[in-house]
């Protein structure tokens, strides 16, 4: 009889779960020789403990039914309970078992099993099956790109590729969140690019677009690690320091208005063109703020440098 070879896909990264070690080394050893990674554990609670720490680096369960304590059955209705909790991707999950009783098979796939292999497995068959399991791990791994792909579109600004203004709230909400129940000290800068409309007017938007990109890139680039910056809509932009009182923000902040200050605009209609930011900088008080007065206090910072004569920046303390 001619051997069915499957057609070539990537590997697959398979958790083998039997309570037999012969079993596990055997099967684990033809999967190897099938090009796949394997991971083996000896009960259903080391391989909860290993989904729990490797969450996302498996396409597939292999899970033998007859354990002594944790059996198969009940394995797998903790996996797709846990799944449900913590909404993690669905992992397929093959039982292996010696009964072909068909309620047995009825069984595990009400567990939450998605296919059966008897014991002893057959080659063919087995092949057949991964196969079959590698499609279905290609088209989750589309799936999971297309929703990271959606997510990233949700949060960031299209033209500056920085946090767009609901992706940074909810950022500002959980460092004040963290700087409240730690009692950490938490500052936010508000920042306005210089006569920005007269940019627009007098070189077009073409050029106003480029100054946004370039100012973006290059305080993304150069923002400290703690630190998260978003545009906020418009010329405006705004960047959470945690860690740092208003007072240790100054350095920061004056750091990246020189670096404004400074930048070479490229772009053809720019030539000549120099660019500043006004910058408004605040303190988190503990006792009395909250996001929306944060905002505001550093709004009228803002406001404050720009009628100083701008390209400054002004603190107002928390």
């Amino acid at each position: 009889m001619q051997e069915i070879s499957a057609p070539r896909s990537r590997p697959l990264s398979i958790l083998l779960i039997d309570d037999c070690a012969n079993e596990r080394t055997l099967l684990g050893a033809r999967l190897k020789r099938m090009g796949h990674k394997v991971t083996e554990a000896p009960d259903g609670v080391q391989a909860l403990s290993f989904l729990a720490a490797c969450q996302g680096q498996n396409d597939l369960i292999l899970l033998d039914v007859k354990m002594p304590g944790l059996d198969g059955f009940e394995t797998a209705n903790r996996i797709r309970a846990r799944e449900r909790e913590q909404t993690d991707e669905w992992l397929p999950i093959i039982f292996l078992s010696g009964k072909t009783d068909p309620r047995d098979i009825a069984r595990g796939i009400m567990a939450g099993g998605d296919d059966y292999l008897t014991k002893p497995v057959d080659t063919t068959v087995l092949k057949a099956k991964i196969s079959a399991m590698q499609r279905i791990a290609e088209m989750r791994q589309r799936l999971l790109d297309i929703k990271q792909q959606l997510e990233l579109q949700a949060h960031t600004d299209e033209l500056t590729r920085l946090p767009n203004r609901w992706h940074f709230l909810a950022i500002l909400d959980s460092e004040i969140a963290r700087a409240r129940r730690h009692g950490t000290p938490l500052s936010l800068a508000y920042l306005d690019l210089d006569h920005f409309k007269r940019i627009n007017d007098t070189r077009g938007h073409d050029t106003g677009d480029a100054v946004l990109r370039q100012v973006s890139a290059a305080l993304a680039d150069s923002v400290r690690s703690e630190d998260s910056i978003g545009r906020l809509g418009g010329e405006e932009f705004c960047i959470c320091l945690p860690g740092s009182n208003a007072e240790q923000s100054v350095e920061p902040c004056e750091r990246y208005r020189s670096l404004i200050e400074n930048l070479v605009i490229d772009n053809a209609s720019a030539q000549g063109l120099k660019v500043t930011a006004s910058f408004g900088l605040t303190g988190f008080n503990p006792i009395s703020d909250h996001r929306a007065s944060l905002l505001a206090r550093a709004d009228k910072a803002l406001y404050q440098a720009k009628q100083a004569g701008r390209n400054r920046v002004v603190v107002i303390p928390g």
